[in-house]
């Protein structure tokens, strides 16, 4: 785990302040798309059972939309960001295996293009932390007030 450690401190120090803009961005995407399961949720119980997902297909879009939506907001928000995306990570990734494997897939017409980027950044967030406008930068500054002057 140290050399991931030592990947986080290097991040947190070199992190530009405009990647909490991408961040912030990210999260709203996440969010909406998680609405989209919401108000379209026929479809996609017919995806999972077009997938062979025969079992529990409803359990299984419920558990996506609510950690959807809950982790897009800490995504948003920039709370526990490196947890946030990675549980995100798992949804992405079906995200893409569920796209991918559509009869009707058309590589310009679809959402993989979208959901590849999204899964990028996630992994990117994951890596690189939230930043200094958000709620993790907020409880850092509060436990070291020493650390305000370095942000």
């Amino acid at each position: 785990m140290k050399p991931f450690d030592a990947i986080t401190d290097w991040a947190d120090a070199h992190h530009p302040k405009w990647l909490d803009v991408l961040r912030i961005l990210l999260g709203l995407i996440l969010f909406f798309k998680g609405l989209t399961f919401i108000l379209d949720k026929q479809l996609t119980v017919q995806l999972l059972h077009d997938n062979n997902f025969e079992f529990l297909p409803l359990l299984i879009v419920h558990y996506v939309i609510i950690f959807q939506l809950a982790h897009s907001v800490l995504i948003t928000v920039g709370l526990v960001t490196r947890w946030a995306a990675l549980a995100q990570i798992p949804i992405v990734g079906g995200a893409i295996w569920l796209i991918a494997t559509n009869a009707t897939f058309q590589p310009l017409g679809s959402d993989l293009w979208l959901a590849v980027l999204l899964l990028f950044l996630l992994g990117f967030f994951f890596v690189y932390g939230a930043g200094p406008y958000s709620a993790d930068a907020v409880i850092r500054r509060r436990r070291d007030p020493a650390r305000d002057a370095l942000v």
